[in-house]
Parts: structure tokens; sequence; C-alpha cells
């Protein structure tokens, strides 16, 4: 891999595993101040998208965007982070299963002695998750659920047999309270650094109330072209008003075979 930015005065080339390592991160370990006294865990996200700007092919899903660099940094950004949470339609639609890849377990170990495998975490309203997913092959302590409040009591039942599960209240907007939440992950779970990895809807609505700290992109060098296919941040309507957009801060560039891997610290 070659270093495009900030520029490499040597001009040499990088392994893999050089990149995206927890010290290189350095992520904050004591959180973000939320509101009252109450703190969130540090977000980062992490997704993969066409030159277009689609986060999904044919498949429904990534398949076929990223390369095997892509797949291998994805694992990477796993190291650092305390749990990974996914939205409920990208539960549902892909393999999420929040572990430490085995040739990166001893690298984990040695700054996570105690915790191997990330927390992790999904979403849902009404609880609508396929139970024989792998995900919840794990020790229930291992996995949480975020529901309503007005999720059947059956399927709450059923979930808290294979997870522990929080419901939440709603925001006045009607939407489920991400504020509520965060906290819980903070101050219940111990979660001191969460990655987010999609969907696209769930990206939104962090992103949209300030709840996210960097964005990592790669970028491949594709097109897909479909009209219906789902960028890497959905929201409702035309998006954010202009002066409420999100703000990126430009860290780091890496490039393979045209394929490019860019961090961004997210402004506040």
């Amino acid at each position: 891999m070659r270093r495009l930015f900030p520029p490499d005065a040597e001009q040499r080339i990088f392994d893999v595993d050089e990149t995206y390592t927890i010290p290189e991160l350095g992520f904050p370990v004591e959180g973000v101040p939320l509101s009252q006294g109450l703190r969130r865990p540090y977000i980062y996200f992490n997704m993969v998208s066409s030159v277009d700007g689609k986060a999904t092919t044919i498949a429904h899903n990534a398949t076929g965007l990223g390369s095997p660099v892509d797949y291998h940094l994805m694992g990477r950004l796993r190291l650092a982070a305390d749990a990974i949470v996914v939205g409920g339609e990208t539960f549902r639609r892909d393999p999420f299963v929040p572990n430490t890849r085995v040739a990166l377990l001893e690298e984990r170990l040695r700054y996570f002695p105690e915790l191997p495998h990330p927390l992790g975490i999904t979403l849902s309203r009404n609880g609508n998750l396929p139970l024989d997913k792998k995900f919840f092959a794990a020790d229930p302590s291992r996995r949480v659920i975020f529901l309503s409040k007005e999720a059947p009591s059956e399927q709450v039942a059923l979930l808290a047999k294979r997870a522990r599960v929080f419901q939440l209240e709603k925001t006045a907007e009607g939407q489920t309270d991400l504020h509520q939440m965060l906290s819980i992950i903070y101050e219940e779970l111990g979660v001191r650094v969460l990655l987010c990895e999609g969907g696209s809807r769930l990206n939104y609505a962090l992103l949209s109330k300030g709840f996210g700290d960097a964005f990592f992109w790669t970028l491949a060098p594709k097109v897909v072209g479909g009209r219906e296919n789902a960028a890497i941040v959905n929201g409702p309507g035309l998006g954010l008003p202009l002066d409420k957009l999100v703000r990126l801060h430009l860290r780091t560039i890496y490039e393979k075979d045209n394929e490019l891997f860019m961090r961004y610290q997210i402004e506040h």
C-alpha cells in the first residue's frame, strides 16, 4: 500500500498490517460528552462504496465492491472497538458476526487481554430479527439488542433468551431515542469506543444528531449504476439542511491497486 496523504517523504510501501494499528488510530478511551454530565462512546464508522456512491450491488449488499485488502482493513478497524453496532436492516441482510479474525487475535489481545472479541449490538424497533443468525451463537452476555417500547412482548421475550435487551423511549419526533441508547452503551455496558458498520439509515440517524467522531471510507474503483442501490448514508427527503451538513477533515489516504482507503475526522 502507498500512503498518498499526508505524503510519505520516503515514498515507501506499507504492509497492510502497518495501517490502522491501534496506536496509529489513537482513539480516546474516556468517551465523549453527551449532555448533563453524561458521556457517550467515541464513535467511528467504516463503509465502502463505488465511485458513483453506491454501498450495495445487485446482490443487495456490499458483495463485489471491496477488495481482499478492504476486507482485511475492515478486520483491522474492528481491533480498536469495544463494541460494534449495525442497524436492523443490515443485521437481516448481512452475516453480522462481530468477532476478531483469528489472524488478528494475538494483536487484539495485546490491547484487550480480557476482551478478545468486541461486544455485538443491533437495534430494531419491533424486534423483527432472524433468530437463526450466527450472531446469536455467542454467549447472550456478549450480544445486545435495542428495541422500542412498542416492540411486541412475545418478541422481546424471545430475544431476551439470546441477548441483553434494552427498550428505548421515542423522541418527540417519534424516532428511536439514540441519546438514551448511547448513554446505556457507555454507562451500563462500559463501551468507550464504538464502531458502526451501517447500514446507511443508522449512519444517517447518528450523524444527523451529531453522534460521530471519525469516518473510514473505502472508495472502490468500480461503478454500480443502479438507481435503487443504497448510499453509505441515507436519510429522508433531500437530507440535512445546508447549515447542518456533516463536515469532515481528511486525516489519511492509502492506495492499493486503484482502491482508496480514507480516514476523516468529523468536525463538531
